[in-house]
Parts: structure tokens; C-alpha cells; sequence
């Protein structure tokens, strides 16, 4: 016998001992005290603790248990008709009574069990969405590029375990560095499946990724075919020429690069651009074109900076973000970062990330700083 069959049977003996014992003071107060209520109890007890059949025992022995007392307490009633209705009426409330309440449990068990499989699949899924997310930052690239006269800062946080944002630095021919920022709509999986994809494509690019507007349409064909219902691709890419400090940029559908001057002035690269990637097939990309001059920045960023909320819903905006950049111009790369995330925080107040947010920065480096020469060699 298993430990659960004789806990039951333990159960099922104490619903027994308790009947009989409503059985004797049902007997022993006569006439005088109405105690079939009482009855209840025990067979409630048994329903919870056991089952329906075991409820279903319990509850004829209550009956049989009234009118033994009935019959030796010789407490006739006027016709035997009474007896009848009043015996049939309670066989019904203490049978009803056995199946409400083993309903009652066996639904609360079936939801119990329902929520535990819930939890399990819920875990399953968050781990899944992990190794997700895992992947997924491990397809970013695993270092800064190493180049005289420029430094380099990132940010990348997920909404969800994985999302949608990505960025790369792609060498180019001697002089030249690509930078890319890009965001797959959605959020988790879905999107980081995307981001994967547009990651392929970019690194597939060859010859179009000298320029700017070339890879953006490239890359707006051949997504098309990879896209479900209403998704796409936002994304500015641009090609720094290290030697000079020019900068080349096409938009997709994506925030305009912020180009922070060393004396404070915050200038959008919002020239030109084109649709998000995918849903147009004919769609044109313009490029706009700037020049970092020693001490400058540029701020790629995608959409979840700007759209940061508060508590009171209030988002962190395209002003609030050129205050701060402004506030932080002229200094290291990653101090203008960890002043923005600060001005982040401190206007989430603690409140969860919607959206994904990410940003690249690059800054032109003063010759006072690590004592730069122009014509580096592109990175690996």
C-alpha cells in the first residue's frame, strides 16, 4: 500500500469517526436539538481531503446515522409520508453537499495542475529566450575598433532576454570604418531572429558597403523575401573616413545620427534618408555628410533612447537627449556614455525598459589625447 493510498484511508476512517460521532449526540439530545447539519461536516471533510466516492460513503452512513436516531428516539411523525420526505430530503443536501465540494477540489487540482504546466512552459520559454539572447549578443561585435585618433563607446541593453537592436564596425578599405545601427520591429525572439538575419546580409554585402545609400538598398531587396506580416528594418549606417574625419550617412526609416560639436552645439544629420527596409521595394536612400573635427562626437542611437518613459509616462525625448549631449561635449567617449545612461535612469526612475535601447559612440580624439597621428591603419 502507498504512503498516498494510506493517507487516505487514514482520512476517509477520521470522516467515519466523526460521522458516528454526530450519530451519538444526534441520538443522545433526542427530539429536542435537530443536529443532521452536522452531518456535513464530516462529509465535506472527506470530499476535500479524499474524493467523491469516499464523500459519497460518508454521506450514506450520515443518513443512515439519522434515522437510526430517528427510529431509536421512537420520535414518529404524524404519516410515514413525513419520514420519506424528510429522509429524501436529507440523502439530497448531504449528497449534493459531496459533489459541490469534490467538484469544488477536483477543479482547484486541475487548475493547480494547469498552472504548474503553465509555469514549467513559461520556464522553459524564458530559457529558451535566453539562449536566444545569448546568441544574439554574441553575433555583436566582441571589441572596439582599435584606431589612432578615435575612441569608441557602446551601449546595448534588451528589453526583453533578446530583441531586436544591432550594431557593427565593419573595416573597409585603408581609412575607412563602417558603422552600423539598425532595429528590427518587435521585441524578443521574433526581433532577434530578425536582427540575425539583417546581420548575415550586411556581413554578405561586399563591395556596397563603401557606400552608405549602396547597402541600404541592397539590403532592402534582400530582406523583402525574409519578412513576415508588418515587419521590418530601421537602420543608419555610415562610413567614416578616419584619415580626414568624414562621415557619410544613409538613414532607413531611423533616427538621424547627432553629431556633438567640442564647443557644445548638437547638429541632427536629418538630411535625406529614406523608408524603414523591407516593405518598399523602390524605395531611395539620400545620404548627408559632416566633418569631425578634433573633439567631436557623433551619437548613433536607436529609437528606445528617446522613447525611455518615466512614471508619469512622459518620454525621454529628442530634447531632453540634446541637452544632455550638449552638457557633455568635449569629453571622453565613454564618460558622454555614462552621462546619457545616467540621465536615462535617472528619468525611468526605475521603471522598465519598453523597447530596446542602444547607442554607438565615436569621437575624433585631440591631439593632447593619447597622442594621436592622423592615417592609422583600419583595424583587423
Amino acid at each position: 500500500m502507498t504512503r498516498e493510498l494510506r493517507r487516505h484511508w487514514r482520512r476517509l476512517l477520521a470522516a467515519l469517526v466523526i460521522t458516528a460521532a454526530v450519530f451519538v449526540a444526534d441520538y443522545r439530545t433526542g427530539a429536542e436539538l435537530s443536529l443532521s447539519l452536522l452531518y456535513l461536516g464530516p462529509i465535506a471533510y472527506a470530499a476535500w481531503t479524499v474524493g467523491r466516492a469516499a464523500a459519497v460513503l460518508v454521506a450514506l452512513c450520515g443518513v443512515a446515522g439519522w434515522l437510526a436516531a430517528y427510529f431509536l428516539n421512537a420520535r414518529f411523525y404524524s404519516r410515514p409520508g413525513i419520514l420519506l420526505w424528510n429522509g429524501m430530503m436529507e440523502a439530497g443536501v448531504d449528497l449534493t453537499v459531496a459533489w459541490a465540494v469534490s467538484r469544488i477540489k477536483r477543479g482547484l487540482n486541475r487548475e493547480r495542475d494547469l498552472r504548474t504546466k503553465l509555469e514549467l512552459a513559461y520556464r522553459r520559454l524564458d530559457r529558451e529566450d535566453e539562449r536566444v539572447g545569448d546568441i544574439q549578443r554574441s553575433l555583436l561585435p566582441d571589441r572596439m575598433p582599435d584606431l589612432d585618433g578615435y575612441a569608441f563607446a557602446v551601449h546595448y541593453a534588451t528589453s526583453a532576454r533578446a530583441g531586436g537592436d544591432y550594431y557593427d564596425f565593419l573595416p573597409l578599405r585603408p581609412h575607412r570604418l563602417g558603422v552600423l545601427v539598425a532595429d528590427a520591429s518587435g521585441h524578443g525572439s521574433s526581433a532577434a531572429v530578425l536582427m540575425a538575419i539583417t546581420r548575415v546580409l550586411v556581413h554578405d554585402a561586399d563591395g556596397a558597403l563603401e557606400s552608405p545609400d549602396q547597402l541600404l538598398d541592397r539590403l532592402n531587396q534582400r530582406l523583402r523575401p525574409n519578412l513576415g506580416p508588418a515587419q521590418f528594418v530601421t537602420a543608419a549606417f555610415a562610413v567614416l573616413d578616419f584619415a580626414t574625419g568624414r562621415l557619410e550617412v544613409a538613414r532607413a526609416g531611423h533616427e538621424p545620427p547627432l553629431v556633438v560639436r567640442a564647443g557644445g552645439e548638437v547638429v541632427a544629420l536629418d538630411e535625406g534618408g529614406g523608408p524603414p527596409l523591407g516593405p518598399f521595394p523602390d524605395a531611395r536612400f539620400a545620404m548627408a555628410s559632416a566633418r569631425l573635427a578634433p573633439g567631436d562626437a557623433v551619437l548613433f542611437y536607436t529609437d528606445g533612447l528617446t522613447e525611455a518613459a518615466s512614471r508619469d509616462g512622459e518620454l525621454f525625448g529628442s530634447a531632453r537627449l540634446t541637452r544632455v549631449l550638449a552638457d557633455a561635449a568635449g569629453q571622453p567617449a565613454d564618460r558622454i556614455r555614462d552621462r546619457l545612461l545616467s540621465a536615462v535612469n535617472d528619468h525611468a526612475a526605475g521603471v522598465a525598459l519598453q523597447d530596446d535601447l542602444s547607442f554607438v559612440i565615436v569621437r575624433a580624439l585631440e591631439p593632447r589625447e593619447n597622442g594621436f597621428t592622423r592615417g592609422a591603419q583600419p583595424i583587423d
